[in-house]
């Protein structure tokens, strides 16, 4: 699948505001269907719809078309045109621009986890003792 496509499914998911769309059933589809006739004048099958987004088949050109203008582009060249990826290349300069992140290994924090508890452990027997 197209990042383009992806990302027009992106797009069209939060036009909707529904409910993530791996838990959308057949009837979902068949709403969206009418949604988009409804704004775009154009018919798009339900079992379509439902194939574009749960496969990675790329569609036909007029049903791009259809989706591009129900999320207000004039078409799928428009909207590809607009959602252009360009290419960023880093080189050395850039790469001595950010600085280098530390990461606390995973081990380090659970022995610090377990010697705190141990800590307070400690400490709450010392309370309870010094009585």
């Amino acid at each position: 699948m197209t990042r383009h496509t992806s990302d027009l499914k992106q797009q069209i998911e939060r036009i909707l505001h529904w409910e993530q769309s791996a838990h959308w059933r057949f009837r979902d589809f068949e709403f969206l269907s009418q949604l988009v006739f409804a704004r775009t004048h154009r018919r798009v099958d339900a079992r379509e719809l439902q194939a574009f987004w749960e496969s990675s088949a790329i569609p036909s050109q007029p049903f791009l078309d259809s989706l591009a203008c129900f999320a207000d582009y004039a078409d799928w060249d428009d909207f590809c045109t607009r959602n252009f990826y360009g290419v960023v290349e880093a080189d050395d300069e850039i790469g001595t621009l950010h600085a280098h992140h530390w990461e606390i290994p995973v081990k380090w924090v659970i022995i610090i986890c377990w010697l705190s508890v141990v800590a307070s452990v400690l400490v709450g027997i010392l309370l309870i003792w010094k009585r």
